[in-house]
């Protein structure tokens, strides 16, 4: 952890925050320090000059992504969480002061359904996008929607908690529906399932059985360049979007 900002490297030595009062609170809400720096990495592969986060929380991917935003020559960090002050004491917008970051955050208290269009129609773009909010399948997609509109051609998009279901599709259709590729992966590989793995190249032998099989065991993830375990998955935008108004492909 050389190098981080003590205020993150003190977080995630001690596995606590603290209240506004000072009451030590357990660190129950972060990503892991290999998932900040793979944030740090791709950033610093990126350069770019605003970026966007869904879900605070005690900020700690906040800090990763303010450290190696202001490192590379970034003007803006755009934080969207309707309950930062309900739900987090506003214990992570904190952090961001207390680490420097402040003139870098840009602070949304919404839902990210009402920030993002409002940031689409003010005409924003954005280089880089961390999502981490609402898990279901339906507020992801929402927000991947969106972001995908503001995210400029050659901009990242990475998603927490890729293993989860909901997300985990999410993570599938952009690969197999939408012009991104897959960049980066942390934490996966761990559960390689070898009946998967058979199917996927009997089911290359007949097109009969690809269409009987579902999608994920005739195209598995390790194909779409991530795995079903993954904690993080990070994709790439190609193009924008040139699919036909009647476009479907299985997911």
């Amino acid at each position: 952890m050389t190098g981080m900002v003590p205020l993150l490297e003190e977080i995630l030595q001690k596995k606590e925050v603290r209240s506004a009062d000072g009451t030590p609170i357990l660190l129950h809400s972060a990503i892991s320090p290999p998932e900040g720096a793979l944030l740090q990495r791709l950033i610093a592969q990126k350069r770019p000059v605003v970026t966007l986060e869904i879900g605070l929380a005690f900020g700690v991917s906040a800090l990763f992504i303010c450290e190696a935003l202001s490192k590379a020559g970034g003007s803006r960090h755009i934080v969207i969480d309707p309950t930062q002050e309900s739900g987090w004491q506003g214990i992570g917008l904190r952090h961001l002061e207390e680490a420097g970051f402040g003139p870098l955050v840009d602070f949304r208290q919404q839902e990210s359904q009402s920030a993002l269009p409002q940031l689409v129609a003010d005409g924003v773009g954005i280089d880089f996008a961390f999502v981490d909010g609402w898990h279901t399948f339906d507020h992801v997609l929402v927000d991947f929607f969106y972001i995908d509109r503001l995210l400029r051609v050659g901009g990242i998009v990475a998603f927490d908690d890729a293993s989860l279901p909901a997300i985990h599709r999410i993570c599938r259709y952009i690969a197999t529906n939408r012009q991104y590729r897959s960049c980066a992966e942390a934490g996966g590989g761990r559960s390689k399932r070898l009946a998967a793995r058979v199917l996927c190249r009997v089911t290359r032998q007949s097109a009969t059985l690809r269409r009987l099989v579902q999608s994920r065991f005739a195209e598995p993830d390790e194909e779409l360049g991530f795995f079903s375990d993954s904690d993080l998955v990070a994709f790439e935008k190609i193009s924008d979007d040139t699919r036909n108004w009647d476009f479907d492909r299985d997911f």
